[in-house]
């Protein structure tokens, strides 16, 4: 335990070894004001990673409390977290974003994808519709009709039968559901796309790494600038908002924060936000990174790129979740000028508007449209801070509500269900 023992901890807290997935102890440490996580597995030895890059920043995020609801599980735990999700008893909080994986096959095979999709080696999964809709209804009597769906997969567009699947969400009375999507069909079909918002979806979830073809070269293995241009303007002209997903990769594309950002601005007629999700290491990662990033990483960057609109301190933890585990602001916008909406409230008027069934996207958005109804239009950013196998604090993962939904019905924590050994592809 010699390397637990270098510098004094700032806390303690459990991790899972980067080779075997054991649970082990690991602790916060602070040095040279970086923040670090560090643990050692009796068998594999020691680990250390930087998890913050500024410590009073790193506090001044943790402070941050609001209220939530507690979850009422009848599941004991019997393994230990991670090793029995589904949620068990150990589990914090509610969830407010469900994930249904409705296909595993895809259209591309990125350098960078979490879920491995690749239908190439292996038979594609599409569960029929009647499952589907039993999924919902188990889904719907763990939690309510404000849970948001997010429609995942492999790619939920290559299924023809998706409008149909949107549809039976709305009628077991889900009322906002998303679809993830690297905007190839959207782009190339505008009949599939209008059907998709005529069967009530609320949003695309579309991948965007950036504005320059060399970037989807690297990120996505080729260049696909064109395509999300288009798919964006079809969004467009079926009246769907988009959510612009950026996976931030250090050496790729984490000097184009700023470019993304101003895209969305120009294009905030449909554009209603953008998330920035620091690439983590799980199932496919085939790209060499320079280093790793985490979302205090992001938010310094995002607040230098901006041209003086955001500063680093104007972006507050969500409150839906562990005050590490997302962050956000909302961008005011009045006569062209914008303003984030965290230097107009209070932490306290924060607390008194927020909704704890508010999913990520949504937290700041609720709070405009109750303390400033009279702004004409926002745009959200939020700022995901995944966790793979070195950075896994199982205190965070506890108040995760964010979740994907088994076929069984049972929940996973979003950073739990995709956690495997970093020197593992699957």
């Amino acid at each position: 335990m010699q390397l637990l023992n270098a510098i004094t901890a700032a806390e303690y807290t459990q991790s899972v070894c980067p080779v075997c997935l054991q649970t082990i102890d690991a602790k916060i440490v602070i040095e040279d004001n970086l923040v670090y996580l560090q643990k050692e597995c009796p068998e594999h030895g020691p680990f250390s990673v930087c998890i913050w890059p500024d410590a009073q920043h790193y506090h001044w995020m943790k402070s941050f409390r609001s209220p939530f609801k507690p979850l009422k599980s009848e599941q004991p735990s019997k393994k230990g977290c991670p090793h029995d999700c589904g949620l068990c008893s150990n589990h914090l909080r509610h969830s407010t974003l469900v994930e249904i994986e409705v296909t595993d096959n895809c259209n591309l095979k990125c350098p960078v994808c979490f879920m491995s999709a690749d239908t190439s080696v292996r038979q594609a999964i599409n569960p029929n519709l009647e499952d589907l809709e039993k999924q919902y209804r188990k889904i719907m009597k763990k939690t309510s009709p404000l849970t948001s769906i997010q429609l995942t997969g492999g790619e939920p567009s290559t299924r023809k039968d998706l409008a149909e699947i949107i549809r039976l969400g709305r009628k077991v009375g889900f009322q906002a559901i998303e679809i993830n999507s690297n905007g190839i069909v959207i782009a190339n079909d505008l009949e599939y796309l209008k059907g998709l918002a005529d069967a009530g979806a609320s949003g695309i979830y579309l991948q965007f790494d950036g504005l320059e073809d060399s970037i989807y070269e690297k990120t996505r293995g080729k260049d696909l600038l064109k395509t999300k241009l288009q798919a964006l303007d079809n969004c467009r002209k079926a009246g769907i908002q988009v959510v612009l997903a950026m996976t931030v990769i250090y050496g790729i594309n984490h000097d184009r924060l700023g470019d993304v950002l101003d895209f969305a601005l120009e294009n905030n007629d449909v554009v209603a936000g953008i998330a920035l999700q620091p690439a983590f290491v799980s199932g496919r990662f085939e790209v060499t990174a320079g280093r790793r990033l985490s979302m205090g990483d992001v938010i310094f960057m995002l607040a230098e790129q901006s041209k003086g609109l955001i500063q680093p301190y104007d972006l507050w933890p969500l409150g839906c979740a562990h005050p590490l585990c997302d962050s956000g602001t909302y961008l005011l916008e009045k006569e062209g000028i914008y303003e984030p909406i965290t230097r107009r409230i209070t932490p306290q008027d924060f607390s008194s508007h927020f909704d704890p069934d508010s999913p990520q996207g949504s937290v700041f958005t609720d709070i405009a449209d109750k303390m400033f109804p009279e702004s004409q239009r926002g745009l959200s950013i939020i700022i995901m801070n995944f966790m793979d196998a070195m950075t896994m604090d199982l205190k965070r993962l506890k108040e995760c509500s964010m979740v994907v939904s088994k076929p069984d019905g049972s929940f996973v924590p979003f950073c739990s269900y995709q956690l495997n050994p970093l020197d593992c592809k699957e």
